[in-house]
């Protein structure tokens, strides 16, 4: 039998499908989905631990995120830097098998009972500091597995099987934590780390070109982007949609408790509907298999249509219904944005890129928080959801304006 393909040098045929022809994408492929179970089971473990250890301090529950997003805030550049520097495959060596040490730390603080407020916030930034690199070596990986031609295909796939995942995980948290400790799901998350590691051992090092640059920080990345008007438009589409266009986490709790009244089972079924359509416009995504800036522009404003169409929901029914498409826009830009950006994007900057368009999505995201929160107090929550919806149509549209008296190779 003919050995299967491992990297994109080999037979690997046309279609949406066909990056799972390719050994290696196939094998990090299962490695995400089993990886996405676990960080889902994580987060809800995570935040029961913290809801125990703060006695469900709303306050102290919300600053968890600034140890989480923090690091990618203030050291994204130089995770891009460390992707471009370095093989991405010993990259995600080091930092799965980082994440699986804490993971496991984690669990033996909460079989002894002794997790404190103050370990669970050291350990979340530990983990965001890893994430600093994990996260751009991963997507560079997946160029390095497939090549450009393919990158759409591939990205398509690995972000949907991560959204399966994210369906899934929540589901055997809530059986593990009915039955057992909840030590028991951080141990299972560093299990499903160690096995990403085994993943990645079975994957032959693909050739890597290192980038000579010195160690920097997002400059090189700011440099580029600023070289190319479809570069520009796409971290300033992030920054869009990143600061009003998917707010799911404040939209849906405020819409649940302020206008539906929903049980904590009703509750659930919102980010479900919304993972549901991210599956859905991940593979939708998968079909662009070179998306360009004019793509990803339509896409930030496709999700500010859908989620003001949300506001307008009449009933629980159809705000559910409504999600779904939500999501679906939401994740056709988030995949079709960072294709973009790799395949025009100078390959000694790629990950810096990367990590420009990271940090103006959450940076921005942190003030749109902010900002639709404080407009659903004054005005109520439909009200902040549609005029979120409004303003992200406008920007985007004004974002047009400004780049359309471009050459059209410039942006797509």
């Amino acid at each position: 039998m003919a050995a299967l393909p491992t990297t994109v040098t080999e037979s690997e045929g046309s279609g949406f499908l066909s990056p799972l022809r390719m050994r290696g994408f196939r094998n990090i492929a299962v490695g995400q989905l089993v990886s996405s179970v676990g960080n889902a089971m994580y987060k809800v473990a995570q935040a029961w631990l913290l809801a125990g250890a703060t006695g469900a301090n709303g306050t102290l529950i919300g600053l968890l995120a600034v140890f989480q997003l923090g690091p990618l805030l203030l050291l994204s550049g130089y995770g891009g830097w460390i992707a471009d520097r370095y093989p991405r495959r010993r990259v995600l060596l080091i930092t799965q098998s980082a994440q699986a040490a804490l993971c496991a730390a984690l669990a033996a603080l909460a079989f002894l009972g002794a997790a404190r407020i103050w370990e669970i916030y050291l350990i979340t930034l530990a983990s965001g500091l890893v994430t600093v690199a994990d996260n751009p070596a991963r997507q560079r990986f997946l160029t390095d597995l497939v090549g450009e031609t393919k990158l759409s295909r591939a990205l398509g796939l690995y972000t949907a099987l991560l959204n399966i995942g994210q369906v899934l995980g929540p589901l055997v948290a809530g059986l593990i934590v009915g039955w057992a400790q909840v030590g028991w799901i951080f141990a299972l998350d560093a299990v499903t780390f160690l096995f990403v590691v085994g993943v990645l051992l079975t994957i032959p090092a693909p050739e890597h070109t290192a980038s000579k640059a010195r160690l920097s920080g997002l400059g090189p990345g700011l440099r580029e982007v600023g070289r190319s008007p479809e570069l520009a438009l796409t971290v300033a589409a992030s920054a869009v949609v990143g600061s009003v266009g998917v707010q799911f986490t404040v939209t849906n709790t405020l819409m649940a408790t302020k206008v539906f009244h929903l049980s904590a089972t009703g509750f659930a079924l919102l980010p479900t509907a919304v993972t549901v359509g991210c599956l859905i416009g991940a593979l939708l995504a998968g079909q662009h298999t070179d998306p360009g800036a004019r793509t990803v522009l339509a896409a930030a404003t496709a999700t500010g249509l859908t989620g003001a169409a949300t506001a307008l929901a009449p009933g629980y029914p159809a705000f559910v219904l409504l999600m779904i498409p939500a999501g679906a826009a939401a994740m056709f830009f988030t995949t079709t944005a960072g294709v973009c950006l790799q395949l025009r994007a100078d390959p000694e900057v790629r990950g810096r890129v990367l990590s420009v368009q990271t940090s103006a999505f959450y940076g921005s995201g942190l003030v749109g928080a902010l900002l639709i929160g404080s407009c659903a107090g004054w005005y109520g929550p439909r009200a902040a959801l549609l005029g979120a919806g409004l303003l992200t149509m406008s920007l985007c549209g004004a974002l047009g304006l400004a780049y359309r008296r471009r050459p059209v190779q410039a942006i797509g």
